[in-house]
């Protein structure tokens, strides 16, 4: 492939999945809504512009495809058949299909061979059963996908298209012989090369079309030329038909077309060529006259970056936070008093801008969530099953990379609550339950953390259960009495699975050791909870693999340590001899009531001892606080966290580490591992 191609091929497979995307959100919403014309108009138009685009880049298995699929939603569009299950699933495989097509765009793949011809015999069937329905001759002797032409042709129009081309189009991958394939779908067409004085080495097309489509039809065939054509309507008529007597095999007829068009549309002609040229050679007018298509500044809104980029800029980013704090060390002497307005300022605009491009980074939750609504719809039916999945702050934004790594655990924790929690209708309905099972996927952030739950109402897990399973296997005595959360940790074990038969959802035990691989190699952690007869919860904490948040940054001995501003309720001072008569509760009043301390000496094994004065910092985790024993509050400080290596790895307590002006690091204070230490639990 030319190099030069390949930036608009890698830009076809981005936008080509996302419109995919949008079929399978349409088609999910579509089976519970099957007649709601909105979805399926917006399902049809995603797969026409899927066809287009992938003939205009020379994708032609995938254009092939496509218009087979577009087929049939042109049927389902003008109410001559209607959704069923079979078309319904016949759907859902083709939009795989297609997935496959993108990256094995010459079909060599034996698979995929052989599930394009089934899924273009299965298609073909459906369209060749509503052409035996309507008992329609015209349609019988026409082609198997002559149907994608729209059945409402009692209004024909007559449109001219202005078309300039050059060598451009050719570096970016653009086909014309698949545009003008498209336009012959659409109706019939005529062209001419226009003679033009410019001297940029282009050629202008004036192209006579005759079709009963809609201009946002013959729009979308152009979808990547907005600046090189313009569409104009010439008549609410076909004048190839009101001309066919002046015809004849001597070319009379494209004469005949076009001196009709001078004659009839002139005017509309030379208004367009005038705008054409004024947006393609004189920008600064087009601007000034507002021509610019709408469309157009829909589309710069949005604009997608390769994530290498991302990463870089989130490197220079941090650098120029630290750099920022030396700057703010190195001037905080009198002497420097002069430019002390100007370091605060460049202080304020590096916090903005390190917002400004962490936000970029970051990917909502919901972005993932569709492939696990289409996860539960397969393998519930697979299953015999009925399965509904409820979200709740799935647009909490988690950084890109970690999204990208997530979705493999995420998917191996839903198979697992379809194939092991939630139960048949039958046996739900014989404790009472209703049929349909629920699947919850929960997210919220907590400081430098998200937090993502997934739960669901199935049987729960029997603990005697998995304990004889662990005894069985020799990793537990008989003897031995584990407690509800080790017995759950069982779960995590490689090989380990309580599943009485296997079957290709899951049961052989490969699964979640994989999950907790993933989840602390990103730095995070899982837990399990599960009520027998009630439902099994999954939770995920993860912190961001590279943060910058604003913190309170205060020392221990000679340490210096960190916590987010969020999470702080109030910092305060308490006496030495006051928590050494608490001790034996580590408990502190506050707000009347007690609430207890952590002695981070004691936690993070640090020698020394307290002044007689300890600074208290108090935060908060939800609905419970706990206090921190330090020695010195510094102030805010804006950390830029990067994870910690091996050597950090027995430190419980510590997530990760920012470097201070001076070159010395601040350690983040895992906040929710100390509202589960033992001080804080005797609350």
């Amino acid at each position: 492939m030319d190099p030069s191609l390949n930036k608009f091929r890698d830009k076809f497979y981005e936008e080509a999945n996302q419109l995919l995307d949008k079929v399978e959100n349409d088609l999910l919403k579509l089976e519970k809504m099957p007649n709601e014309n909105e979805l399926i108009e917006s399902a049809f138009r995603a797969m026409h512009t899927i066809k287009g685009v992938s003939g205009m880049f020379g994708f032609d298995f995938v254009c092939e495809f496509t218009h087979c699929m577009e087929s049939v939603f042109q049927l389902i569009k003008d109410k001559q058949i209607t959704f069923d299950r079979e078309i319904f699933d016949i759907t859902f495989a083709s939009l795989d299909h297609v997935r496959r097509l993108i990256t094995d765009e010459k079909l060599a793949d034996k698979h995929n061979q052989d599930m394009h011809s089934k899924l273009i015999q299965d298609i073909t069937i459906i369209l060749e059963r509503s052409k035996a329905k309507s008992n329609n001759p015209a349609k019988s002797s026409s082609t198997e996908y002559e149907i994608t032409t729209p059945t409402n042709a009692s209004i024909t129009n007559t449109w001219h298209i202005m078309l300039r081309t050059d060598e451009q189009l050719y570096f970016r991958g653009i086909s014309l012989v698949g545009i003008f394939s498209e336009l012959s779908q659409l109706g019939s067409y005529q062209t001419a090369k226009l003679a033009y004085l410019s001297d940029d080495k282009s050629d202008t097309w004036s192209i006579i079309l005759s079709s009963n489509a809609p201009k946002n039809e013959i729009t979308d065939i152009f979808v990547f030329l907005e600046e090189n054509a313009t569409i104009t309507q010439l008549a609410n008529q076909d004048i190839f038909e009101n001309l066919a007597n002046g015809i004849n095999d001597d070319g009379e007829a494209e004469q005949s077309i076009l001196e009709y068009v001078e004659s009839s549309g002139k005017a509309k002609i030379a208004a367009r060529e005038e705008q054409l040229n004024m947006r393609l050679f004189n920008k600064n007018a087009a601007t000034a006259e507002g021509s610019k298509p709408v469309a157009n500044k829909q589309a710069i809104k949005r604009i997608s970056v390769d994530s290498v980029k991302l990463d870089n800029l989130m490197f220079l980013v941090s650098e120029l936070i630290t750099v920022d704090s030396q700057l703010l060390l190195a001037t905080n002497s009198a002497k420097f008093a002069t430019i002390k307005p100007l370091v605060e300022k460049v202080d304020a605009l590096s916090k903005l801008f390190r917002n400004n491009a962490f936000e970029i980074r970051l990917v909502p939750l919901s972005d993932t969530v569709l492939r696990f609504q289409r996860l539960i719809r397969d393998l519930s039916r697979q299953l015999g099953k009925k399965i509904e999945l409820s979200t709740q702050g799935t647009d909490t934004e988690l950084d890109k990379n970690t999204i990208d790594q997530l979705n493999e655990p995420l998917m191996h924790i839903i198979r697992n609550c379809i194939d092991h929690g939630i139960e048949e209708p039958d046996k739900r309905a014989d404790v009472g339950k209703p049929e349909t099972g629920m699947i919850k996927i929960t997210a919220n952030q907590t400081g430098n953390y998200v937090v993502i739950t997934v739960e669901d109402d199935g049987h729960g897990i029997n603990c005697e259960k998995v304990r004889l399973k662990a005894v069985d296997k020799g990793i537990l005595k008989a003897t031995d009495t584990p407690t509800r959360q080790e017995i759950f940790d069982l779960i995590f074990l490689p090989g380990f699975s309580t599943a009485e038969s296997l079957s290709e959802v899951s049961g052989r035990g490969v699964g979640m050791d994989v999950v907790r691989k993933k989840i602390i190699d990103l730095r995070g952690d899982i837990t399990i909870d599960s009520t027998e007869g009630k439902g099994t919860s999954f939770t995920l904490k993860l912190q961001q693999s590279v943060a910058i948040i604003d913190s309170l940054l205060f020392t221990v001995e000679d340490s210096f340590f960190t916590v987010p501003l969020s999470d702080i309720m109030i910092c305060s001072q308490t006496p030495a001899e006051e928590i050494a008569l608490r001790a034996h509760t580590a408990t502190i009043p506050y707000n009347d009531e007690l609430i207890p301390f952590v002695d981070l000496r004691k936690k993070l094994h640090i020698n020394g001892a307290y002044k007689n004065k300890i600074k208290v910092v108090i935060i908060r985790n939800n609905d419970h606080m706990v206090a921190l024993l330090t020695d010195k509050i510094v102030g805010e400080h804006q950390a830029v966290l990067k994870p910690l290596g091996r050597s950090f790895r027995n430190q419980e307590y510590i997530t990760s580490a920012s470097q201070l002006g001076d070159g010395n690091l601040a350690f983040m204070i895992d906040t929710n591992k100390l509202f589960t230490a033992s001080e804080v639990m005797k609350n």
